[in-house]
């Protein structure tokens, strides 16, 4: 078999285990209608939210809610929003009234009558169907969306509003966050989800954030992914690199993978805001920083003596920081790798990590040697893994094909075109 046909065996299984099955049912005093599914395949079961008691749903036309519990349904039809509540361990449906339609439930579906049709999660419009679940005094509600329409609500937000000129920037953007999604489908094990709507996986904000370019940029790379040696790759990207990307295993406590190597950005970057960078501290603001860090790992408060200097002990093969020295009147601690952005941070917003580890530490102390003020001079953005996002636009501005732009930041991959 063929490493096409092994995976579109893998995948037929996975889709197959994910398949909704729907029925007919009938309404007292409606004409009884076809309830039919409204998603292609291959789509992906999106986490939206599981963090309120109850949800206002509803859509653009008529839709219908189906009301299951144990091996019974009722399906119901409206034009108007319906409350889905937590009521114990069960689900409560209420028209837009208070009204209410059916209690006692383990699940609740809504499906829109017409393909063309969103659905609303409060204001929030989304493509396919809605699943809300009970979890615990809380509910979930899940987005069952075709994989296609699913990254049309997610590329915008990772990859800005962009110009007719950065069209294979897109289309990179797609493949790669495509190739993400469909290596993940059931990746949480024995949850009814398979992506976070977070950047825990990828952001995806539904259809408030379409745009026409980034919709024809999907479209015209629809089913292709990205792999290595018949496997899907880890499509890591990142915003600006700042002139080099890095190898996965200098950057993270990760196995190395040939594709994920540091590769030269020749600049294509610069235009980036956060191509360089800037912030100062003092040596109260830099020692607060790290106590604040060391007390949140270490789950107590912890306070350290004055910072009596900083210093870079070793760099990772694309230039950023693998380990961190801080020296202080009576200890010395070290720092490695991604997380030295989170144990420094950020002066103009401290809620903030520090936006890359490709900096300078540089020190000044007053005449009695202690220290005064640090200035921390950076370049890029994110861990640095992967495709460099502003460095596949400015390819993209100079001619360069999303195929091009991909195996420049992942070398050696192939494109597949799977469905």
């Amino acid at each position: 078999m063929t490493t096409v046909g092994k995976w579109s065996l893998r995948l037929g299984m996975a889709l197959f285990l994910m398949v909704l099955i729907w029925s007919c049912a009938s309404v007292p005093g409606l004409k009884d209608e076809l309830v039919t599914p409204v998603i292609r395949v291959p789509f992906v079961r999106v986490l939206i939210d599981q963090n309120n008691a109850d949800v206002t749903l509803g859509g653009e036309g008529s839709f219908a809610v189906e009301c299951l519990t144990g091996e019974q349904q009722a399906v119901y039809f409206s034009s108007r929003s319906v409350r889905v509540a937590v009521d114990g361990r069960k689900l409560r449906v209420e028209d837009n009234r208070g009204n209410p339609i059916q209690e006692g439930l383990d699940e609740v579906n809504l499906i829109p009558r017409g393909n063309n049709s969103p659905l609303r999660i409060d204001e929030k419009r989304y493509r396919g169907i809605l699943k809300v679940l009970p979890y615990g005094q809380n509910i979930r509600v899940i987005n069952v969306v075709y994989m296609e329409d699913y990254l049309k609500g997610v590329v915008p937000p990772e990859i800005g509003k962009r110009n007719e000129n950065e069209l294979e920037a897109i289309k990179a953007q797609a493949v790669a966050a495509r190739t993400y999604a469909i290596a993940h489908l059931q990746q949480y094990v024995g949850e009814p989800f398979d992506v976070k709507s977070t950047v825990v996986d990828q952001l995806y904000e539904g259809m408030e954030v379409e745009d026409k370019l980034v919709n024809r940029g999907v479209e015209q790379t629809a089913g292709h992914v990205a792999m290595y040696q018949g496997d899907f790759i880890s499509a890591y990207y990142h915003s600006t690199c700042g002139g080099m990307t890095d190898d996965i295993a200098e950057v993270w406590d990760k196995k190395e993978l040939p594709y994920l190597q540091p590769v030269d950005d020749s600049a294509a970057c610069s235009w980036s805001k956060y191509y360089t960078w800037q912030e100062v501290f003092t040596e109260k603001q830099l020692r607060g920083r790290i106590e604040q860090y060391l007390s949140g790992d270490r789950g107590r408060d912890i306070r350290i003596a004055p910072i009596t200097d900083i210093t870079v002990q070793s760099r990772t093969p694309g230039g950023r920081v693998e380990r961190l020295v801080v020296r202080t009147e009576t200890d010395v601690y070290h720092f490695n790798k991604d997380r030295i952005r989170w144990v420094i941070g950020r002066t103009s917003n401290p809620d903030l990590i520090l936006p890359s580890d490709r900096f300078d530490a540089l020190t000044e102390h007053d005449a009695a040697g202690r220290l005064n003020e640090v200035t921390i001079k950076g370049r890029g953005y994110g861990h640095g893994v992967g495709m460099c996002q502003c460095g596949a636009i400015g390819w993209s501005r100079t001619g360069w094909t999303y195929d091009q732009i991909l195996k420049h930041y992942y070398a050696g991959i192939d494109l597949k075109k799977l469905y």
